[in-house]
């Protein structure tokens, strides 16, 4: 099992040691970092973002903040940047639903190819660094930790849970799309996100065993489609069916965000009991809506099907398990 983790891993990676080179950068776990930038988004200033970093008095005072509203801060994942997965996705549909702060992270300069290993050693730092924006916001600026929601995405999952260790006090939620596989097969929880990063943690899983994991990470773990493979996804010129399973994770949230049909999960004590179809037809009391209106309350594994292309949801279980009992004769 560790050999094809490990196999996996490289795969993933795509890259010898006689590749890393002096562009893979791993500064010091030092914030404010040059690396590490912070750009706010709102309703007045969607297609203008306001760069918070550098953190000074000034710059915080005069950003557009939207008074008392919710702090989403989105964390971008390998090779990417402020505007890539999942900001381009869950951005836009935040700011359609609601009068929000969008920070958008971007710490591309310390996850570029073909500096995986750096990245992923990186996550910490930004992590770091977020919590560092984060105490300053609310020590000096008046916010309150309770407006804080972290959302991050492969890499960016991982860095989320590395917020929750260094943030002073305990954030409400972290949510995790997908986080990163590769080089976080660990049982430190220190050094991957858990359910002890926050008050509630929930974690999407669209690509586990390739380039996210399969292992329960939060307070409630949503499995779509398996967690594995996700329908409509085939290898192309431009994307690998892994690749495209991944990028699952952050459409499913934006679409949860403002759908009215909702993506809803049955409840299942494992996944091997889920695999092999116990779980579906008899927990509907169980069910759960997946992504922003998750009820916090939640615990445990929760499963649920997805149409191959957008819209995504497909509504009620309780709905489609009477149409499948009916088909079954049951």
């Amino acid at each position: 099992m560790f050999f094809i983790i490990f196999v996996v891993h490289f795969i993933y990676i795509g890259i010898s040691s006689t590749e890393v080179s002096a562009q893979c950068v791993a500064p010091p776990m030092e914030c404010p970092n040059v690396n590490i930038t912070f750009w706010l988004y709102t309703r007045a200033n969607e297609n203008d973002p306001y760069q918070v970093f550098p953190s000074d008095f000034a710059s915080m005072e005069d950003a557009p903040w939207v008074k008392g509203a919710p702090v989403k801060i989105l964390i971008h994942g390998y090779t990417g940047h402020r505007d890539f997965a999942p900001s381009v996705e869950i951005r836009p549909a935040y700011l359609k639903c609601c009068d929000y702060n969008i920070i958008s992270v971007d710490y591309n300069p310390i996850a570029r190819e073909p500096c995986y290993i750096e990245g992923a050693r990186n996550t910490e730092l930004v992590g770091k660094c977020i919590a560092h924006l984060i105490d300053q916001l609310v020590q000096d600026h008046g916010f309150s930790l309770s407006q804080f929601h972290i959302i991050g995405f492969s890499l960016g999952g991982q860095a989320a849970g590395f917020v929750g260790n260094y943030v002073t006090g305990t954030l409400d939620r972290i949510t995790g799309l997908d986080p990163a596989l590769p080089l976080f097969v660990t049982n430190d929880p220190d050094k991957k996100i858990d359910k002890f990063d926050a008050k509630f943690v929930d974690v999407l899983h669209t690509n586990a065993l390739e380039k996210g994991k399969l292992e329960s990470s939060g307070t409630v773990d949503f499995y779509a489609n398996g967690g594995i493979t996700q329908p409509g996804c085939e290898t192309t010129r431009n994307d690998t069916r892994s690749g495209c399973s991944h990028a699952r994770a952050p459409k499913y949230y934006a679409e949860s965000i403002n759908t009215d049909a909702g993506f809803y999960a049955a409840k299942c004590y494992s996944w091997i009991t889920y695999m092999i179809g116990w779980c579906e037809l008899f927990n509907s009391a169980d069910d759960v809506l997946f992504g922003e209106h998750v009820p916090h309350d939640a615990k445990g594994l929760y499963f649920f099907r997805t149409n191959s292309e957008a819209p995504y949801a497909r509504g009620s279980n309780t709905r489609n398990k009477r149409n499948l009992l009916s088909y079954l004769g049951l």
